[in-house]
């Protein structure tokens, strides 16, 4: 956010110096200061800069004379005005911290008995066997991510035109003289 406002506060500054630089004459010894280094004084622009044209047109008479048209270049030029005219910040955030543990456990317990015998004289034969077993598994396991995202849409478009600089533009346009050379 502070970007932005800094970036807006820039094209600001572009735009005075654009004006100072195209639009008016500097002398060699003072230039104009459009910048406001001084907040106690106004600021001087200096001369306002002219392009002269040179063209043939037919006079009041129908005769083909040679005229000039004085144009106030700040007239006849873009300005430039960047506004930045919205802002998006997506920011986004995955974090995942897990940890397993697996246990797992069994208990198994077999038994058998049997007996035989073969005849009637014969003694009994009994049988008896028996089994355990436990067993204990452990398992761990750990995982880490982490994603980080941000996203910064800016679109800036050309403003308007600041109505005082309109009202001068206006004034300017008044001053465009279409005149005859002089021979």
């Amino acid at each position: 956010m502070k970007a932005a406002i800094e970036a807006q506060a820039l094209a600001a500054q572009s735009t005075v110096e654009f004006i100072q630089k195209v639009g008016f004459k500097s002398s060699d010894f003072e230039p104009p200061d459009l910048l406001f280094d001084d907040p106690s004084t106004d600021a001087d622009a200096g001369t306002l800069r002219n392009v002269t044209f040179s063209y043939k047109k037919k006079d009041e008479t129908g005769a083909e004379q040679d005229f000039k048209l004085t144009v106030p270049l700040l007239s006849i030029v873009p300005i430039p005005y960047l506004r930045i005219d919205e802002m998006t910040i997506d920011f986004s955030a995955k974090l995942t911290d897990s940890i397993q543990r697996n246990t797992s456990s069994s208990f198994n317990l077999t038994s058998t008995v049997s007996g035989k015998f073969s005849s009637f004289w014969s003694p009994i034969k009994l049988s008896f066997r028996t089994s355990a077993t436990y067993n204990t598994k452990t398992a761990k396991a750990a995982s880490s991510k982490r994603e980080y995202r941000m996203d910064i849409h800016v679109r800036a478009v050309q403003d308007e035109m600041p109505a005082g600089l309109s009202k001068v533009l206006d004034i300017l346009e008044d001053a465009i003289k279409d005149e005859k050379a002089s021979s």
